[in-house]
């Protein structure tokens, strides 16, 4: 398609070369900037699913505090299960379903006062009930308030849930500093980045997955141009990475310009 072609010209274009590591498995894995700033940081996980292994690796890495935010009730039980098993040692690789099993997390030494969980779908309006669309296929678990896992369609099965937005996030965990975000929110990230954008605190690391370009629909390509030029003007520099879905943005006023070429 012309729009997806000329998506593609325009990442490369914009995006900058900088070092980055690789944490987690090759489905929930992601890429980020190793920084000291990590240590003992307050990160924001939405979108949780059944692999947090970027999660897991990132908090035995810096001894990271995580809010882990999503609603949907197989990542809530996978969490718990995980919670639950603190001390245990990695047993098993990884899977590369999504599906991790509970063995397959290093959960030795993690300090479960370093887990927070909120039963809620993060989203720009707070404390609202709203649908939230179940997937397409059933193997799958990422619920969608966008459903664009269904077209859009409004026949589609559905869950209820409650919201919570950014300003109450902050306020409920207390949190004054944000050096890391990681957003994989099924299409809700175009209205959530865009709400974060308007708010004073600045996030040193952003991870987030445009889910929506996987419907090949060029009113979804000229979205996220919109999105990463206003993410651009607002200071944040995107990362070349290896991945065609998840994407890194960094706060330029935290790094070294001539880190970024």
């Amino acid at each position: 398609m012309f729009m997806k072609k000329i998506y593609g010209k325009f990442i490369f274009v914009l995006s900058k070369n900088f070092d980055t590591s690789f944490l987690g498995s090759k489905y929930g894995g992601w890429e980020y900037i190793e920084d000291s700033s990590l240590r003992e940081a307050v990160i924001i996980s939405a979108g949780v699913g059944t692999d947090i292994s970027f999660d897991i690796e990132i908090m035995q890495k810096y001894n990271s505090k995580i809010i882990f935010v999503d609603p949907t009730p197989e990542a809530l039980n996978h969490l718990n299960s995980v919670i639950s098993a603190l001390g245990n040692e990695k047993l098993i690789t990884y899977s590369d379903d999504g599906k991790q099993d509970i063995n397959s997390y290093n959960l030795k030494n993690l300090n479960k006062e370093n887990f927070f969980v909120c039963n809620k779908a993060l989203y720009t309006e707070d404390n609202k009930k709203i649908k939230f669309y179940k997937p397409k296929n059933s193997q799958h678990v990422s619920h969608s308030i966008s459903n664009w896992q269904n077209d859009y369609s409004a026949n589609t099965p559905f869950i209820e849930v409650k919201t919570i937005n950014f300003d109450n996030l902050f306020k409920k965990y207390q949190i004054s500093d944000l050096f890391l975000i990681k957003l994989d929110i099924e299409g809700a990230e175009y209205k959530v980045l865009k709400n974060l954008l308007q708010m004073k605190l600045r996030v040193k690391q952003i991870l987030v997955e445009f889910d929506e370009l996987q419907v090949d629909k060029s009113i979804n390509y000229i979205k996220y141009i919109y999105l990463i030029i206003l993410l651009h003007l607002k200071g944040y520099s995107m990362v070349r990475t290896n991945s065609l879905t998840n994407y890194l943005f960094i706060d330029k006023s935290s790094f070294k310009d001539n880190q970024l070429s």
